[in-house]
């Protein structure tokens, strides 16, 4: 896509991952949307994806268009995510040379252990330095995940953030509209504010949600959207392929005129000085 005031690209003025980001996975389908699509610019595959690919042959750079940047993430769904040893997601990393990849996800939920909720969050940070220090002057970014139920637990990615000079985050936030969650949108709302509130962040990149309607309601720092909701809007399946497209480059204008346009959170931190407004 060639950038416009609405639509920068992949590599924002800043290099990072700006506007909606297609979920992929190892379909057919999903293939076939992607090729030769110059309505996209970036792309997120999970580690289970990757693998999936390689292990039936494809070599990921041929998989999508020289234009298409590639996002790898570790938020997956279908195993133990302290399962997922750094060692193995790394191969993987390498195997792929994503642009940017979201690292060591741990499971993080209100009802476990407090306890355990900080263990898991420091091992999280731990591996996103691990991360850093593996690829550091390589040509994949680090996008950090931030995590955590209660201020000072957040803290533990915050105290990350300062040794990592990072600015730019990821927010996972599907568990809030599945399950029993209830009122999903509104605690999503109050927990990147709270965020935003308590670090200088002038970027987020939100996994799980895609809705122009709910975005509009998240803080102008949440600047990127992850997710699969581009398969419904774009009629996956159900018409052409070049149809597909077309409906896609439409609903994403529509999304992305969302993105970062919410009101700004009392209390939130300017980039800009450093200080609370």
């Amino acid at each position: 896509m060639i950038p416009n005031e609405n639509h920068q690209g992949f590599q924002a003025q800043d290099g990072r991952p700006k506007g909606i980001i297609p979920r992929i996975q190892k379909q057919i389908w999903h293939r076939k949307f992607v090729e030769q699509n110059p309505y996209l610019d970036q792309v997120m595959l999970g580690i289970d994806d990757v693998e999936r690919l390689l292990n039936n042959g494809h070599v990921i750079s041929s998989y999508f268009s020289d234009n298409v940047g590639i996002i790898t993430t570790s938020t997956i769904h279908d195993q133990p995510l302290g399962e997922l040893r750094w060692t193995y997601e790394e191969k993987m990393v390498r195997a792929t040379s994503p642009d940017y990849h979201i690292p060591t996800d741990y499971w993080i939920y209100g009802d476990m252990e407090p306890e355990d909720r900080e263990a898991n969050i420091e091992d999280m940070m731990e591996g996103t330095e691990w991360f850093s220090k593996q690829f550091a002057g390589s040509s994949t970014q680090i996008i950090p995940l931030v995590s955590g139920t209660t201020p000072e637990e957040r803290q533990i990615c915050y105290r990350t953030f300062d040794r990592l000079g990072t600015s730019y985050c990821a927010v996972y936030g599907a568990q809030y509209f599945g399950g029993e969650m209830g009122n999903g949108i509104n605690k999503l709302n109050r927990y990147i504010r709270d965020i935003v509130s308590e670090y200088p962040l002038d970027g987020v990149l939100l996994i799980g949600l895609q809705s122009a309607d709910y975005l509009q309601r998240l803080p102008p720092e949440v600047v990127a959207a992850a997710g699969q909701r581009w398969i419904y809007q774009s009629g996956l399946r159900e018409i052409s392929i070049d149809e597909s497209k077309i409906r896609f480059k439409k609903w994403r204008q529509l999304v992305e005129d969302q993105l970062g346009t919410g009101v700004a959170t009392l209390g939130s931190f300017s980039a800009a000085d450093g200080v609370t407004a």
